[in-house]
């Protein structure tokens, strides 16, 4: 699955992408922070980006106060706009829109063997049987991975209140509830999603 060969000791580069890179996308980067369970000299390294991004603004307020609400830091974020160098840099794309990913295949169709979308890659996760993590669990799921589509959409919270944060973050939550586990190699508890 992976052009380029990752030495066990190098952690796994995650790359979340949305639209501006003020709501959904940090708010995953944050959150799988907060998530992960193995020790941060095996770990996960979490970024985002956007496509086409909305560069130097900060997080989104409603998202920021469900990340603080749920342990995280929403301050201190600054939106950046998804490019190859970035793409590059990165072990595995998780999308949270199916036209994010659309767009990443026509820009640099070079990096589309590691873009997944936020619930295809929970759902092959949750399905997968693979013992190990990082990228012997993003092959495993890229195995048995269903097409993703735009139903696997995560709605867009912005500017639409607390109630539509609320639900975004509870959406995300629930795949990387299953993503985070899965890429340490922990168990993926069953019928999480």
């Amino acid at each position: 699955m992976r052009a380029r060969a990752h030495r066990v000791e190098e952690p796994l580069r995650v790359l979340f992408v949305c639209t501006a890179n003020i709501s959904r996308s940090p708010y995953a980067e944050r959150r799988a922070a907060l998530m992960e369970a193995g020790p941060p000299e095996a770990g996960l390294r979490f970024a985002s980006a956007g496509v086409p991004g909305h560069p130097g603004k900060g997080m989104d307020r409603a998202m920021a106060a469900e990340l603080v609400s749920r342990g995280g830091e929403g301050n201190g974020h600054v939106s950046r706009s998804l490019s190859a160098a970035i793409l590059e840099a990165a072990d595995v794309v998780i999308t949270v829109e199916f036209a994010q990913r659309l767009r990443i295949a026509e820009s640099w169709p070079e990096h589309v063997a590691k873009v997944f979308g936020l619930h295809q890659l929970a759902d092959a996760m949750e399905r997968s049987h693979t013992v190990g993590g990082g990228l012997e669990a993003l092959d495993g799921a890229l195995a048995i991975a269903r097409p993703d589509s735009l139903a696997w959409d995560v709605a867009d919270p912005y500017k639409r209140g607390k109630a539509a944060a609320r639900a975004c973050a509870d959406d995300i939550d629930e795949a990387l509830a299953v993503i985070v586990p899965a890429l340490v190699g922990a168990p993926v508890r069953a019928g999480a999603l």
